[in-house]
């Protein structure tokens, strides 16, 4: 499952698919008009008095598609020199990595496409004119979608500069990331409610049963994607050992390294190793498939971004921590998935290094903390923010994340070069949301 969300979260970034579609189903109308649908819809409309079908001859025909084919050239022009005046804003103000999230905009790309889909279509019709063919033999249905189609350009022209217009500004852009990181966070976690159990522990506090005996490299550099972990079961179970993944998607490798360990009696022939290695999806960039910081450190980037001294925004970085605590709310009241993975007799064949809700927590809110330590209102959110989280958290482990935090947050008040009267203000935030959460009853 998390391969083919991958799949579809690279699908989805890419500009071209949408176009290309469209592109190609506009050469189809084309060639379907020009040999059997003119026939079956101009037949009986010979003075019917359709005042919409185009009636005039092959030149002219020719000289309107012509003018047609001129303009919606020149809009197209206009639109990829927005697209890339706008691409070019976006990265200064909001930070490079978003320009995926604003090519993977639909809209955008069927409004694209639909140009790109006219422009052919009016190329076919035009090439198939010729003079000589007379009143009787033009067309007209043709032209008479090709005109409309324009029409059509013209009023999505009118959309799309409306859109991204809208889409530089920053409000707009944290709702979509923050959408966008929800939804997969209901994707990712909601598997965790059906077959998998809570979060049963780090795995970095204690291995399997036995000694290690290998360690394996997965020679290769770059972010991890995805893990298939049921192959490693798999691969576990049929050796009769028990793997120890010390990597998670969203980190990036070097190419040697103790990734994963093997313990037991046995080792893992050269077959095995390679499909252990094969389990790992490995590419440039992180993905949001299987990783659950991905989206927090989308959100967190804008908030670096506009708390710099060259931009100095708190309102963006504001927003960003609402978003971040609906998301963190999201994630908070669900477990997590396992860390121990079994077999169909229960063994335990994997452990798995996954995120917790301290790591998650931190992610969050560290780096806006550390760039927000001379913005008391930056400060003030935060504690707010976390205090918020208190009616969710109903464990030991997310009360205990947001209990560091404020920590951390109350240090930095400390030592924060602001005003006396601010750090107090401050302080006093802190200290209401440290007893909203020691109110909460915690499940055992």
């Amino acid at each position: 499952m998390g391969r083919f969300r991958n799949i579809l979260a690279r699908l989805r970034g890419q500009l071209w698919i949408i176009p290309l579609a469209i592109s190609g189903f506009s050469l189809v109308l084309a060639y379907w008009i020009l040999t059997s649908g003119a026939f079956l819809f101009e037949r009986g409309t010979t003075g019917s008095g359709l005042w919409w079908l185009y009636g005039g001859d092959a030149q002219s025909a020719r000289g309107l598609l012509s003018s047609l084919l001129s303009g919606l050239m020149t809009m197209t022009s206009l639109i990829v020199s927005m697209t890339f005046v706008i691409l070019t804003l976006s990265a200064n103000q909001l930070g490079p990595r978003l320009i995926t999230t604003f090519m993977a905009d639909r809209q955008i790309q069927t409004v694209l496409g639909l140009f790109l889909g006219t422009i052919l279509y009016v190329l076919v019709i035009l090439r198939s004119l010729d003079e000589t063919l007379g009143a009787e033999g033009v067309p007209h249905i043709a032209v008479t979608i090709g005109s409309a189609l324009t029409i059509v350009c013209l009023f999505a022209l009118l959309f799309y500069v409306h859109k991204i217009a809208r889409s530089i500004i920053a409000d707009n852009v944290v709702e979509r990331i923050a959408g966008d990181l929800r939804r997969n966070l209901g994707s990712m976690l909601k598997e965790s409610d059906g077959d998998l159990e809570e979060n049963d522990g780090d795995a970095s506090e204690g291995g399997p049963e036995g000694a290690c005996v290998a360690t394996i490299a997965l020679n290769h550099v770059g972010y991890i994607q995805v893990v298939d972990y049921d192959r490693l079961v798999a691969v576990a179970k049929t050796a009769k050992t028990a793997l120890q993944v010390n990597v998670r998607a969203g980190h990036f490798l070097l190419h040697n390294g103790e990734h994963v360990l093997v313990f037991g009696n046995n080792t893992l022939n050269d077959d095995e190793i390679d499909e252990v290695r094969r389990a790992f999806v490995i590419g440039p960039e992180r993905s949001p498939a299987q990783d659950l910081e991905y989206g927090l450190r989308q959100l967190v980037e804008i908030a670096l971004r506009a708390l710099s001294p060259g931009i100095n925004d708190p309102y963006t970085a504001i927003a960003v921590v609402n978003q971040l605590g609906a998301a963190l709310e999201d994630i908070l009241g669900r477990p997590l998935p396992r860390t121990r993975l079994r077999d169909a007799a229960g063994e335990v064949r994997v452990i798995a290094k996954l995120s917790d809700f301290a790591g998650l927590v931190d992610a969050a809110f560290d780096a806006i903390r550390q760039a927000g330590s001379s913005t008391p209102a930056v400060l003030i959110r935060i504690a707010d923010v976390l205090g918020d989280l208190s009616p969710i958290l109903r464990t030991e482990a997310a009360q205990h994340a947001v209990v560091v935090q404020l920590d951390k947050l109350a240090e930095t008040a400390e030592r924060a070069p602001v005003a006396r009267c601010d750090r107090a203000d401050i302080v006093a935030r802190i200290c209401q949301a440290r007893k909203r959460v020691a109110s909460e009853n915690i499940q055992g």
